[in-house]
């Protein structure tokens, strides 16, 4: 069985690197009842991989899947007894063993909401029990051309596999649903910003009002990029949201303006304003800030910029960039650089007493996109 420092380790490099799966394999394993493939092709967050668990059987990784044997040496071998193997493929050694998190049932095209929407165009289950949804599938930035680089929000829609805008009455039948079967114990819902002074805000608002009608003591997260005014988040807050995630995506400036066009307007000092308040009215570990790494950053200035943000109260939900299908090649994270960034972060986070693991809903308790939570429990 491994332990806290080795499923720290074994989980950056499987996030760095990711997986690859043989296409001829995709039939060998739903032979054996095992639904595996590719993963979604954009929307929020990484996109193009899959849920495992590592073989201590808590730690949980959402590991990119390659159909390209050159981008990773780590391949996807046999499943036994429930746990598929991996191997170092340049060095022909054992590398780990992981087991896949399956699709849940309302996945299959039988499951609508009353108004005849698939299911699954509605909400999609995160690692194993936070079922994340976006709200709104189009963003200010992406009709304008300043679309970050990283972003996959409007590709779902392209390809169908999602609708443009979710009520509440929607959400709430997939909430339902996903209640049968274990697998929403807290929800995600992010949302592209709208050309709107709230920035989408209001929308969230009408939203968290009518779920939170029907399952009032269901945690909720949201995303929202900096608010010139403050205000919104204290109405996100009594609307019934929990924690808030506050993304500045690229800490170094010179790489914002390049990476991130459209947000770059957004100055570092208002994000600085909103985590202040965020904290102030969401309370201690309930705020977080998703943030990118593997665009060339210096290490040193790096974690200089993560200690600024956890000095606050922030939580640092560091993850390395991952390509998305249909969008430019990103860079692969050197997984050595990433490792020490992590053990890094988790130590400025015990010297600051920031916890990741007192968050209540959203990215950061789920925590399969990052390791933030091993290398805090490491620290």
């Amino acid at each position: 069985m491994i332990d806290l420092h080795q499923a720290l380790r074994i989980k950056t490099e499987l996030l760095c690197k990711g997986l690859y799966l043989d296409e001829k394999l995709i039939e060998h394993y739903k032979a054996q009842g095992i639904n595996i493939d590719y993963g979604r092709k954009g929307g929020a967050g990484p996109s193009g991989g899959r849920y495992f668990l590592l073989e201590d059987g808590f730690t949980l990784t959402n590991v990119a899947l390659w159909n390209d044997p050159s981008r990773t040496e780590l391949f996807l071998k046999e499943n036994k007894e429930g746990y598929f193997e991996v191997y170092n493929n340049k060095s022909n050694e054992y590398f780990t063993r992981l087991k896949l998190i399956q699709n849940p049932r309302f996945y299959d095209p039988e499951f609508k909401t009353s108004d005849g929407i698939a299911m699954k165009k509605i909400a999609l289950v995160h690692g194993i029990d936070c079922l994340a949804s976006t709200i709104f599938q189009k963003c200010i930035y992406w009709a304008c051309g300043e679309a970050c680089s990283f972003c996959g929000i409007e590709v779902s829609l392209q390809n169908n596999a999602t609708i443009e805008e979710k009520n509440a009455k929607q959400i709430t039948e997939v909430i339902n649903a996903a209640k049968k079967e274990g697998r929403c114990k807290h929800m995600t819902l992010t949302s592209g910003t709208d050309e709107t002074v709230d920035k989408g805000a209001n929308r969230y608002i009408e939203l968290l009002k009518g779920v939170k009608n029907v399952y009032p003591d269901l945690p909720l997260h949201v995303q929202i990029e900096a608010l010139e005014d403050l205000e919104y988040i204290t109405e996100l807050k009594e609307a019934g949201a929990d924690t808030i995630g506050i993304h500045i995506e690229i800490l170094d400036e010179n790489l914002r303006r390049d990476i991130t066009p459209g947000k770059f307007h957004l100055s570092y000092q208002l994000f600085v304003e909103n985590w202040e308040h965020a904290i102030n009215v969401f309370g201690d570990n309930q705020v977080s800030s998703y943030i990118l790494t593997g665009f060339g950053e210096e290490k040193a200035n790096f974690l200089k910029d993560v200690e600024k943000l956890v000095s606050i109260g922030v939580i640092p939900y560091i993850t390395p960039v991952r390509s998305i299908p249909g969008k430019r090649n990103l860079p692969l994270t050197d997984f050595n650089e990433m490792l020490d960034i992590y053990k890094r972060s988790g130590e400025l986070m015990r010297e600051y007493g920031v916890n990741p693991l007192k968050n209540k809903a959203g990215c950061v308790r789920c925590g399969g996109c990052s390791a933030i939570n091993e290398a805090f429990k490491a620290s």
